[in-house]
């Protein structure tokens, strides 16, 4: 009973369009009421939910990408890379993708890195003859990149979920990343030959490459300082995330100059704008997931899922099928507190290692950026691109399916997701 007025109230809201926050929210609300439990206990559970001192990572990454951004670092990428490929087919398109990667690393957030990049990747290809609905399509893809590649916002919420090393995490993320990234530069190249894609820049000499390169070098560093200084035990998560604002702030203002305080007062509404909208999220769901375990239903789905398959492969593929539809109509925030309560006892029953399962989920939500109706990168990159929804949904196909392939691979070889971590 508890378990029908749940999702059935859940999918009647959603039905109606009420944002995500509000229907995790009202559904736990309304399941306590029917089981006559006390709503004095909601306020507590909210709390409780967000009073946890690793949610800091939030706000700090997503105003260290920003301040990178209007610091000029997302152009010195985009120069150098465009100067080091020069005139080969698909050269923007490789760009697109490199300068994601780069991005991503700086910022943890996928539609951040499309706004970044394809403010300036977009018009560029278009100029060069790009078809501006793949333009549009590659930039949106590309910025998904955000939540595999660490530092990600995606990873940190999945680690306060299960209680994984958000380190670990980290590390599990960058060989799934650069295997998304390689098939994508494959569907690149595929589509820059077919319509005859070419740059019309000529590739740089040394010379030039190496003082584009000093110049370059600030923004490169972030990363290298963010997660080496994690790995090497210097600094917690939170507190890289930290420095990366300070690191972000020196360059911006006194080695690029290019961060105004004009600019720096937009970086800090939208930060605050952006985490706001987050812990909202967050807030609600620590009661939905808490009404699951309370209420039982969480083990009532894991018995029931348990007798449909006890074959750890048959549900890894079940498990890629709920997250791919899960990130077509909800954001990744809300997707990891509704099903991972739930896939959590199933994953563990079929000793399904945790750190590989939360690489899966990443990268299914990842692709969910960039599926309707939901999609925030696809509304990002066609307003960008100048380009009709219909458009930009239409070139995606090709891109997404090069995506479901490094989805397959990472899926059933778990030593991708877990290779780079000590121990593992």
């Amino acid at each position: 009973m508890s378990a029908a007025i749940l999702f059935g109230s859940m999918a009647i809201m959603i039905a109606l369009g009420i944002p995500i926050a509000i229907v995790l929210g009202v559904s736990s609300m309304l399941t306590l009421l029917a089981a006559g439990s006390p709503l004095g206990v909601v306020p507590a559970m909210m709390q409780a939910t967000v009073q946890k001192f690793s949610l800091l990572t939030i706000p700090l990454f997503v105003l260290a990408g920003a301040i990178m951004d209007k610091g000029g670092i997302s152009k010195r990428l985009i120069r150098l890379a465009d100067s080091a490929i020069g005139p080969v087919h698909g050269g923007l398109g490789y760009v697109a993708v490199v300068t994601a990667l780069f991005f991503a690393a700086i910022s943890g957030s996928g539609t951040a890195t499309v706004a970044a990049m394809g403010s300036i990747l977009i018009p560029a290809m278009k100029r060069q003859g790009y078809d501006a609905g793949f333009s549009s399509a590659l930039s949106a893809i590309s910025g998904s990149l955000g939540t595999v590649i660490p530092p990600s916002i995606t990873f940190i919420i999945y680690g306060m979920i299960t209680g994984e090393s958000i380190g670990d995490l980290f590390l599990s993320g960058i060989v799934p990343g650069l295997i998304f990234g390689l098939m994508l530069c494959i569907a690149v190249w595929v589509q820059a030959k077919k319509h005859g894609w070419k740059g019309d820049t000529k590739r740089a000499t040394a010379g030039e490459l190496w003082k584009m390169f000093l110049d370059t070098v600030w923004g490169l560093l972030s990363p290298v300082i963010v997660l080496g200084g994690i790995y090497a035990g210097i600094f917690t998560p939170t507190e890289a995330a930290a420095v990366a604002v300070v690191y972000s702030f020196i360059v911006g203002v006194f080695i690029y100059k290019e961060l105004h305080l004009e600019e720096l007062k937009e970086t800090l509404f939208s930060t605050a704008k952006t985490t706001g909208m987050i812990l909202l999220i967050i807030m609600n769901a620590g009661i939905f997931s808490w009404v699951l375990t309370q209420q039982g239903i969480a083990a009532s789905l894991t018995e029931m899922a348990l007798t449909l398959t006890d074959n750890k492969y048959v549900m890894l593929f079940i498990i890629n099928i709920v997250f791919l539809c899960a990130g077509c109509v909800m954001d990744n925030t809300s997707a990891l507190y509704i099903l991972v309560p739930i896939i959590m006892p199933i994953a563990k029953a079929l000793d399904i290692n945790m750190i590989h399962l939360g690489v899966i989920l990443v990268l299914n939500l990842s692709i969910g950026q960039v599926t309707p109706p939901v999609g925030p990168n696809l509304y990002v990159a066609a307003d960008i691109g100048q380009v009709k929804f219909e458009d930009i949904c239409r070139k995606m196909v090709p891109l997404l399916l090069m995506s479901l392939v490094a989805l397959f691979v990472i899926t059933y070889v778990p030593w991708l997701a877990t290779c780079l971590i000590p121990g593992a």
